[in-house]
């Protein structure tokens, strides 16, 4: 694989919309990463804004450009954002001692949690995929990846929900974070399609987890993930219903 070539930008309104551009410029299947000191237009997923300090948090994105004469399979589009969260959960353990390398946690589809002081599951990094297409063709991928590194203060409406590394016992700099991040996804992105899925599983952590489902009184059991990366669930009838939306799931042993 070639070196990761890096563009990196005290301020950006978005590093997604950045890579996107500067990818234009880039061969097929060739990846770019961009990053910022600070984003003032950050998204996150469902429409909701990802915003941070300056210069606390890592503001990355990955992005390639596909050839537009095949179209991507669901799974392979779909695969796209648990290589981004199996980057930094592999980039974020390795500061880590291994006995402590399990407080790193992921929420269906691709949130990464952390235990903090208090034993509390915490946000400390999300990750956002965002897919071009010219009709039914996909012709090109952004991987947005928020992780927060040294921010100790967060709005009110997301402390009790978010934390960063440091609040957690990590301490480290945001640059030698991005540098592990980095190495992480070019390591990920050897994985096969079939396995990736299979490490997605793994890190999830939810076969035959009791989960409930926004809008629905009752209990279900999760299965499986689909090829397009859905979540199959069932409850104690045996209806099966499909999760799309990972803000609708709640586990019931992590309340």
């Amino acid at each position: 694989m070639r070196p990761l070539q890096r563009y990196h930008f005290p301020e950006l309104p978005s590093t997604n919309d950045k890579a996107k551009e500067l990818s234009t410029h880039y061969a097929v299947n060739e990846f770019l990463v961009v990053t910022a000191d600070v984003q003032t237009s950050g998204r996150g997923r469902n429409g909701k804004t990802w915003l941070g300090e300056y210069g606390d948090n890592v503001y990355c994105s990955f992005a390639t450009r596909h050839s537009g004469m095949s179209e991507k399979s669901t799974a392979e589009l779909a695969a796209y954002q648990v290589r981004g969260a199996l980057s930094v959960i592999g980039a974020v353990r390795s500061f880590m001692p291994p006995m402590l390398r399990g407080n790193v946690l992921l929420k269906y589809p691709n949130d990464v949690l952390m235990l903090d002081v208090t034993t509390e599951r915490k946000k400390i990094s999300g990750v956002l995929v965002e897919h071009e297409f010219i009709g039914s063709r996909c012709v090109g991928t952004v991987v947005g990846i928020g992780i927060n590194v040294r921010q100790q203060v967060f709005p009110p409406d997301l402390a009790s929900k978010a934390s960063s590394l440091l609040l957690c016992g990590v301490n480290t700099t945001v640059e030698e974070i991005v540098n592990a991040l980095m190495e992480e996804w070019k390591q990920v992105l050897e994985i096969p399609l079939s396995e990736i899925f299979d490490r997605w599983w793994e890190e999830l952590n939810l076969k035959g987890a009791s989960v409930a489902i926004s809008g629905s009184s009752e209990e279900w059991t999760a299965l499986r993930l689909n090829a397009d990366g859905t979540l199959l669930v069932e409850n104690q009838n045996g209806e099966k219903r499909v999760v799309t939306n990972g803000d609708s799931l709640q586990r019931l042993d992590w309340r």
